[in-house]
């Protein structure tokens, strides 16, 4: 992750929200709140963490009625990206071929995976 990103890294709470809005695109706290397992947390606690992800930069919103939308800023892929580099640089001393190899022997990736793996980083 670059200096930005890793102000930006996320919580278990935040990660779980922002997975709903990536796939949502745009939500409000009630619909986020919907898409949420039971036992819910309490609404006051989601719009908390929405409104830290704010803060973060994360996400951004717009008032819509009484309402405000809530939109991402940073996509899961660069999320992701910037996740996968750090981990890279901090556990795997920048190697990927370390990383890659961990993510083989203890997935115990088969053949058939291997072969999609290599096709798609192909390509």
């Amino acid at each position: 992750m670059d200096i930005d990103t890793k102000k930006k890294s996320l919580t278990k709470a935040e990660l779980h929200l922002m997975n709903i809005l990536w796939d949502k695109g745009q939500a409000t706290v009630a619909e986020i709140q919907e898409a949420l397992d039971e036992p819910r947390p309490a609404y006051t606690t989601t719009l908390t963490v929405m409104q830290v992800l704010t803060k973060k930069g994360i996400i951004t919103h717009e008032k819509h009625g009484k309402s405000y939308v809530y939109r991402p800023v940073m996509g899961r892929d660069e999320y992701i990206k910037g996740f996968m580099d750090e981990a890279r640089n901090t556990l795997f001393k920048g190697s990927l071929t370390a990383l890659l190899s961990f993510f083989a022997k203890h997935e115990k990736i088969s053949k058939e995976e291997m072969a999609e793996i290599l096709r798609e980083m192909a390509s």
